[in-house]
C-alpha cells in the first residue's frame, strides 16, 4: 500500500487528506444518526395521550428524555402550547402559534443533521479531478522519458503507473462518498416526513380535541 502512495507522485497528497475528511464525515454523520434514531412514532403517540390527558408538563418531559429531531420540534411546540393555554389565549392562535413555531424550528434541526454533509458532495467531485491531475501529469512524465531517453522501460512504467494509481484512488474515494451522502440524504427525508407527521398531529390536537375541551 505504501508503494502505491509513493508511485502516485504527490497528487496522493490531495488524495489521501480527501479520504480522511471523507471518513471523519461518514463516522460523524453515523453518530450524529444513530443519536437522532427513536421511535418517532411511539413518540409521537405517548405525547398525544398524555395531552388528551391534560398532561402537557408531562408531555414535555417525553420529549426532553429523548435526542433526535423529532422529540426537538415537538419539545418547542409544547412549550409554545403551554405558554398560550396560560395565558388562556383563543384555539385559533394557539393553533397558528403552534404551527409557525415548529415551521420555523424544523429547518434548524434538520440543518444539524445536514451538517458537513456538502463535504461528500464537494470530496465526490474533487476525488475524481484530482485523479485525472495525476493521470496527466503521469502521463506527461511517461513521454517525457519517451522524448529524452528512448523507450526507457523504468521512466515510461512509472509514469504509467502514476497516472493509474491516481485515477484509481480518485475513484475509491469517491465512490465511498457519493454512498454515504444516498444514504444519508434518504435518512435526512425521512426525518423531514416524521416531523411534518408529527406537527401535523399535534395541530390536530389542538384544532380538534383541545378546541373540544375549551368548548
Amino acid at each position: 500500500m505504501l508503494q502505491y502512495i509513493i508511485d502516485g507522485g504527490y497528487v496522493m497528497v490531495g488524495l489521501i487528506a480527501c479520504s480522511i475528511v471523507a471518513l471523519a464525515v461518514i463516522i460523524d454523520r453515523v453518530r450524529a444518526f444513530n443519536i437522532a434514531s427513536i421511535d418517532a412514532n411511539a413518540l409521537r403517540y405517548r405525547v398525544i395521550e398524555l395531552l388528551e390527558q391534560n398532561q402537557v408538563d408531562d408531555a414535555i418531559a417525553e420529549c426532553e428524555r429523548f435526542k433526535g429531531p423529532v422529540a426537538a420540534v415537538l419539545l418547542v411546540g409544547l412549550h409554545k402550547f403551554r405558554r398560550l393555554m396560560q395565558l388562556n389565549r383563543p384555539v385559533a392562535e394557539i393553533e397558528g402559534n403552534v404551527t409557525r413555531t415548529m415551521s420555523d424550528y424544523a429547518p434548524h434541526v434538520i440543518e444539524a443533521l445536514e451538517k458537513r454533509m456538502n463535504l461528500l458532495t464537494l470530496i465526490a467531485t474533487v476525488s475524481p479531478l484530482l485523479g485525472m491531475t495525476g493521470t496527466v501529469t503521469g502521463m506527461i512524465g511517461a513521454f517525457t522519458v519517451m522524448a529524452e531517453m528512448g523507450m526507457d522501460a523504468g521512466g515510461v512504467g512509472a509514469g504509467i503507473a502514476e497516472a493509474l494509481i491516481t485515477t484509481a484512488a480518485g475513484l475509491l474515494i469517491a465512490i465511498p462518498a457519493v454512498v454515504a451522502h444516498s444514504i444519508f440524504s434518504r435518512k435526512v427525508d425521512r426525518y423531514w416526513l416524521a416531523i411534518e407527521e408529527s406537527s401535523t398531529e399535534l395541530i390536530d390536537f389542538i384544532t380538534l380535541e383541545h378546541a373540544a375541551a375549551k368548548g
